[in-house]
């Protein structure tokens, strides 16, 4: 089940907005303005709730451009050999359709697999080791060319070039008969604990006082595609999630380990649900 975002900057306005006001039941002209207070102080938590979500690339835990070698994700639609200014006719998308009657994209053992991690210069180890369980694998870069860079204002709006071809040649001079091309997205909130928050202004204590709850969900997608013809399916796992609490002076740390872990999990569910629908 996902974790929404949403449900948990709600869940902590809550518990603000139920703390007790004590109020007399009179005509007190300050009772409308003490509810009013508690509408406001709830939404606020929402919104800095919200505020304090993000999401990131897995091949980037700093989530900027340009930190930690990151350069940007690969387009989805290049990948794929889709350009949005192709003249495509109803008897070209038939023709395909023709092409690919009772021929599956499937991955079958004994089949090299060559493996594109969006953003990275090559694959995270924790994927690489449970995909060679399955078949042998070379691993490719998945750093955008400076046109398909994402991150770049400049490239926004024009219409993305077509690397689909050339990422299947580099697979074929690998020996890989199929290419399994991935991407990934971290999304995280954060949810203070209260009684610790009490302490966390306290010199040097509030430093180590584990205050706070990182919730983290990690969601990957890829696409797999026959090297020879450029045909391909789309694969997604159920997102995965982990929380862990931390202090002001563990918090980076704590975060990296979540994120280890998490793909860890995430990486060996993906490798097993392609064992499963390939019958590895």
């Amino acid at each position: 089940m996902e974790v929404s975002l949403y449900q948990l900057g709600t869940k902590f306005a809550n518990r603000v907005a139920n703390y007790r006001i004590k109020i007399s039941v009179t005509k007190d002209p300050f009772m409308k303005k003490s509810k009013i207070s508690v509408i406001i102080l709830s939404s606020l938590a929402i919104i800095l709730i919200i505020g304090g979500c993000r999401s990131r690339s897995i091949s980037s835990i700093s989530g900027h451009s340009g930190r930690d070698g990151y350069r940007g994700e690969l387009n989805e639609l290049s990948v794929l050999g889709v350009r949005t200014d192709d003249n495509i006719t109803d008897t070209d998308i038939s023709d395909i359709l023709a092409s690919r009657e009772g021929k599956p994209v499937a991955l079958k053992r004994g089949d090299v697999l060559a493996v594109i991690q969006s953003g990275a210069r090559f694959p995270d180890k924790e994927m690489s080791d449970p995909l060679e369980t399955l078949s042998k694998i070379v691993p490719l870069s998945g750093v955008p060319p400076k046109e398909q860079n994402l991150h770049s204002r400049e490239q926004r709006s024009k219409t993305p070039i077509r690397i689909d071809r050339s990422l299947r040649m580099a697979a074929a001079k690998g020996g890989a008969s199929k290419l399994l091309v991935y991407w990934g997205i971290l999304e995280s909130a954060a949810e203070p604990e209260q009684a610790a928050k009490q302490l966390s202004w306290v010199p040097l204590l509030g430093r180590v006082i584990p205050d706070e709850t990182q919730h983290v969900q990690m969601r990957v997608k890829a696409a797999l595609i026959e090297v020879a013809t450029g045909s391909w399916t789309m694969i997604r796992t159920e997102p995965m999630q982990d929380k862990r609490m931390s202090s002001r002076l563990t918090r980076d740390s704590s975060d990296l380990k979540q994120i280890m872990r998490l793909k860890e999990k995430a990486y060996a569910q993906f490798a097993e649900d392609l064992k499963t629908r390939f019958l590895l």
